[in-house]
């Protein structure tokens, strides 16, 4: 029997730490965890020294003896740049998306070449497997959402609600 106070371990407990197991299965710092970790310290530093560079007097950064660097304008320019780059990035997708999306009205929003039907079996009360995934058609839909009273029966005046309120 081992003293309470011992720092001592068995093979049989150093089988069962999870140091022991991480390393039996060959899992050590992959590769990604260690591109990731140098990647976010090089980021801080690379912001560290722009900060750094466009808030620091001229006279200072000549006494360190960095004489060659861009005029302080460009500390306001590339922000700026980025932000407009980013906003017309973000619009262009979005009208992109508008343009090649289908107008709502359009019949072939309803349905398309990928459509499942859902299986037509008939249930007994015996234990079945789930079926697989499909899709609800729209005559469907409407039963379920305004039942006996679909879209077909709407008065002449065009897409109206059924029940304001």
């Amino acid at each position: 029997m081992r003293p309470a106070g011992s720092t001592e371990s068995s093979p049989e407990a150093r089988q069962r730490s999870p140091r022991h197991a991480a390393a039996s299965r060959g899992r050590g710092t992959r590769h990604s965890e260690a591109y990731g970790f140098v990647g976010s310290i090089a980021a801080s530093a690379a912001a560290l020294a722009y900060i750094a560079w466009a808030y620091a007097p001229e006279p200072w950064l000549c006494h360190i003896g960095a004489t060659y660097y861009p005029n302080k304008r460009w500390a306001v320019a590339v922000p700026a740049f980025v932000a407009v780059a980013v906003a017309q990035g973000v619009v262009l997708y979005v009208a992109s998306n508008f343009l090649l999306a289908p107008p709502p009205a359009c019949f072939n929003t309803i349905s398309d070449e990928h459509a499942r039907e859902p299986a037509s079996s008939l249930r007994t009360g015996e234990d079945q497997a789930i079926e697989p995934i499909s899709d609800i058609g729209i005559d469907r839909m409407n039963h379920l959402m305004f039942g006996e009273q679909g879209f077909h029966s709407l008065p002449r005046g065009g897409w109206t609600r059924l029940n304001p309120s």
